[in-house]
């Protein structure tokens, strides 16, 4: 069953057009990742799909049900949560209280003790640090700070936009390592992630975005191994250079 299906999305900032015909869909269970250069839309995409931005030419299907129409808060409430580049914690709150926040859609039917116990057994780091200011945490701290306010609000889906941005590599080992378990408890997610590689060890399928369009996707490991996306994206050998070069100018030409 497909958690959610997009087809035609196109948007524009004015006369700029950022996304142009995107179709793409994730089946329940998945990670699909979203890789591409900066500017290639893939934060929009994740905007436009939880409503963060207006849905203004395409079709967006979410759990089996159309969403035109719907707000950010309908998503919101419908299980469609987006984790925002930059995490956007509430500093001058405690890192509780950060998640409590996470469940102010459904408040009437939570368990508030029972979910904070089960972000807690997935970021331990953050029940040492439950009544510490949430603006004193490290990146990573707060990253997982992030993802647990989503958790709260008991997603189906789970949008994720470069979660491991400015993080170390043993931090980004760790927001890796806590999706794969997410995974395997039934959420969903789509990954915006700027480290293409790690995005790509993790997921179980891709699209490979440039400049608004898809120009790519298959299984990870197939997109992996494909010499356009190493070209554009991984940084390819240099035998690949030529042939990979060819095909981004073909598929970019004939969208």
């Amino acid at each position: 069953m497909r958690t959610l299906e997009v087809t035609g999305l196109s948007f524009s900032y004015g006369r700029a057009k950022v996304l142009d015909g995107v179709d793409f869909y994730v089946e329940a269970g998945e990670i699909v990742t979203l890789i591409g250069p900066n500017g290639a839309g893939k934060t929009t995409l994740l905007n436009v799909v939880s409503r963060a931005l207006p849905l203004r030419k395409g079709r967006v299907v979410f759990d089996g049900q159309d969403t035109a129409g719907m707000s950010q808060a309908d998503m919101v409430r419908r299980g469609c949560l987006l984790v925002p580049e930059g995490r956007q914690v509430f500093s001058s709150l405690t890192v509780e209280d950060n998640l409590l926040l996470g469940m102010y859609v459904r408040r009437r039917e939570a368990k508030m003790a029972e979910e904070l116990r089960q972000v807690y057994d997935l970021f331990p780091r953050l029940e040492e640090r439950a009544q510490q200011l949430a603006g004193t945490l490290s990146g990573g701290e707060q990253q997982m700070l992030a993802i647990g306010r989503a958790l709260m609000g008991k997603p189906k889906l789970l949008l994720l936009d470069e979660p491991s941005l400015g993080l170390s590599p043993q931090m980004v080992q760790r927001i890796m390592s806590a999706l794969a378990r997410l995974r395997d408890e039934g959420i969903t997610i789509v990954l915006v992630e700027q480290n293409a590689l790690a995005a790509l060890r993790l997921a179980d399928r891709g699209y490979l975005l440039h400049t608004g369009r898809v120009l790519a996707s298959g299984t990870a490991d197939d997109l992996s191994q494909d010499p356009m996306v190493r070209h554009v994206y991984l940084g390819s050998a240099p035998q690949d250079d030529q042939a990979g070069a060819a095909r981004v100018r073909e598929r970019a030409e004939t969208g």
